[in-house]
């Protein structure tokens, strides 16, 4: 997937202020009783918990917390903190840091409320003044980057985990959604960062009774780990791909043709189901999963990001549907990642037959999902 720019006018970093002693006490008790884990996206994270400080409206009076439930909300009616920003209630995370990997991870569930305010920003340092990223919901509750790609829908009610990990060296950020990677995009050439979380602005509405809330529940912060965990593969051999649930062999069906299904057979002496690894042209950590009969890649049809949508052989291109990450798995077998849609590649509900489409969809640790590479 082609990395996303961010241009335009962006918010100006909001002044902040200490939290009140009691409500920061309830906070780090809070933060303090979650136990050690490992993240929930990728491997080398260690958690950590950072201070929190609040911008703008009196937080102690739009904010309530119960266990690992934090509740936000607003009012069109709150004061305007500066420069015409709107009412927030949101925590600013004290962890300013220029270099390394950070991970978020939290469960957000929007209130049923106005929507149109942000929820989730990295911000870039006082002096640049811009967000790396926001995370706003808008529409009928979707859950948006800024205001353009939809992540998920149907946030009203609903609580859907969301991590975004962001690597400075090479200034991506990743989000993801229920484990499934939604994009990547850069960060602005920001050269220092912090995090925010809660209710920043209100709704769409002019009544001056209008209300935006919402909830973020089981809040963690992770440093020095990555996603990847990618596997590095030989790109001089050549190999069949063994799915673990049916036992048969990713196959290209001897065409030679663009658009042809990506199916499974058994194992044969054939061409039809060979097939070797390039990470010439790709993406750091993926690799092209090319055909020796072809020449062509496996590729996620009309590079859709939805569960189900189809493998087909296609030319190399420039949306990164056709590029792979392998994850080595415990028992030796790999799950192949793909760089457009965050989705795997897998024998659809564990087919035993023959000329089964391969597909892709959100990795769940099946044994459709992994192969065994078979050097030939």
């Amino acid at each position: 997937m082609s990395t996303a720019t961010i241009t335009g006018t962006r918010p100006r970093t909001m002044q902040t202020k200490t939290i009140p002693t009691l409500l920061a006490l309830s906070v780090t008790a809070v933060l303090c009783a979650v136990p050690a884990a490992r993240a929930q996206i990728g491997s080398g994270w260690s958690q950590f918990s950072p201070s929190k400080s609040y911008s703008g409206w009196d937080q102690s009076q739009r904010y309530s917390i119960s266990g690992t439930t934090e509740h936000f909300w607003n009012y069109k009616t709150d004061p305007i903190v500066i420069n015409g920003s709107g009412p927030r209630s949101e925590w600013k995370v004290n962890d300013d840091y220029s270099t390394g990997s950070r991970q978020f991870q939290g469960s957000f569930n929007a209130e049923d409320s106005e929507y149109g305010y942000t929820t989730f920003q990295i911000f870039g340092n006082a002096t640049s003044g811009a967000t790396a990223l926001q995370l706003q919901l808008r529409g009928s509750g979707d859950l948006r980057h800024y205001n353009d790609t939809t992540l998920v829908s149907g946030c009203w009610g609903v609580y859907h985990r969301v991590n975004v990990i962001h690597y400075t060296s090479t200034g991506n950020i990743e989000v993801w959604i229920n484990g499934s990677k939604k994009g990547t995009w850069d960060d602005g050439g920001i050269t220092s960062h912090y995090t925010k979380y809660g209710c920043y602005d209100v709704g769409t509405t002019s009544t001056t009774t209008s209300r935006t809330g919402c909830y973020w529940q089981d809040v963690k912060f992770f440093k020095g780990g990555s996603a990847g965990g990618g596997a590095t593969l030989d790109t001089t051999a050549v190999y069949m791909l063994q799915n673990e649930a049916s036992g048969l062999v990713l196959n290209n069906q001897g065409s030679l043709n663009n658009g042809t299904a990506i199916t499974q057979w058994s194992v044969v002496s054939s061409d039809n189901l060979r097939w070797h690894f390039s990470n010439s042209r790709t993406s750091s950590g993926y690799y092209e999963i090319v055909s020796e009969k072809s020449g062509k890649d496996a590729v996620v049809l009309s590079a859709s990001t939805s569960e189900g949508a189809g493998i087909i052989q296609y030319d190399f291109g420039a949306a990164g549907n056709d590029q792979w990450k392998p994850i080595l798995n415990s028992d030796g077998s790999y799950t192949f990642y793909n760089l457009h849609s965050g989705l795997v590649l897998e024998d659809p509900g564990s087919n035993t037959s023959t000329s089964t489409q391969m597909d892709q969809w959100a990795a769940n640790g099946g044994a459709n999902q992994k192969w065994k590479l078979i050097k030939q």
